[in-house]
């Protein structure tokens, strides 16, 4: 199973694909930080000095953690779709996954195998997003006055990692219905399809739900967008991005589905590839 972790590391690590969509994480960072400093800069008419302020905030030391993990999950979870249904997807267009499970034989650590180089994945790139979110922040902290260093303290540093810890897990269903996808398409395409439809046509769902009433307006409870934001840090850059319920969810509501759905998705997966037939 190490072996196999391995192996799925040094693939992702060789195609150009992870440096690309590496690539895009920067340059999305760049352009949300620069461009709501630009906002702050000339601000349109009729803004008021409460919202400047509050987005002002998001760009310098404290606040600008709250950005960088809100940033990072909303283009987070669409480059780990991406990634995940690519990486599952490739194997049968290449025709690779038979000479894989031929060599090993048990079919469900080539899933888990995939599975766990996948969250490495995410966890590196979410720890590049805090670094580069890090270096973009300390240039608009600078450009807005200066930073504020006494901010930094032990007890916000014990905030954010348990921010980060958050993060990563917000990405975990996205990553595993995309992969679920790909074993279901048997292709990249199917993965990427699904779970980026899934993801867009929830946030339609919900915000139209949102606005009825009686049982209908319970169901954004009970998926993944507003679950997700939950259990997000609050940020300006946020809003309107991720799907939203409209409503207050506890963190153990949203914790408990999320996991559910990890659950389903991981079962579905596991058993779908172990009873299919992947000679024809």
């Amino acid at each position: 199973m190490i072996d196999m972790i391995r192996a799925e590391l040094f693939k992702l690590r060789k195609r150009s694909m992870t440096w690309i969509l590496l690539i895009i994480l920067a340059t999305f960072f760049c352009l949300m930080f620069f461009a709501t400093y630009g906002i702050i800069s000339s601000p349109p008419d009729g803004m008021h000095g409460v919202a400047i302020d509050e987005i002002k905030a998001s760009l310098q030391f404290p606040g600008v953690f709250n950005t960088i993990f809100s940033t990072a999950g909303t283009i987070g979870t669409l480059l780990m779709i991406i990634l995940g249904a690519s990486s599952i997807g490739n194997e049968y267009g290449w025709g690779s996954i038979r000479q894989v499970l031929t060599r090993r034989g048990i079919r469900y650590h080539f899933v888990i195998s995939k599975l766990v180089s996948l969250i490495i994945v995410a966890f590196i790139g979410l720890l590049i997003s805090v670094v580069i979110g890090s270096i973009l922040a300390l240039i608009t902290s600078n450009l807005l006055g200066s930073v504020n260093w006494d901010s930094i303290t032990a007890s916000l540093i014990r905030e954010q990692l348990a921010n980060f810890g958050w993060t990563l897990f917000a990405l975990l269903p996205y990553i595993l219905m995309a992969t679920f996808f790909a074993f279901l398409g048997r292709s990249a395409i199917a993965g990427i399809g699904g779970g980026l439809g899934f993801y867009f046509i929830e946030s339609i769902a919900v915000s139209l739900l949102g606005q009825a009433g009686g049982w209908l307006s319970k169901i954004p409870d009970y998926l993944i967008g507003p679950n997700v934001t939950a259990i997000m840090p609050p940020s300006p850059f946020s809003q309107g991005m991720l799907p939203s319920a409209g409503t207050s969810l506890s963190t153990l509501h949203a914790t408990l589905t999320l996991t559910v759905y990890c659950i389903v998705f991981l079962t579905a997966s596991l058993y779908m590839f172990k009873k299919r037939d992947i000679t024809a």
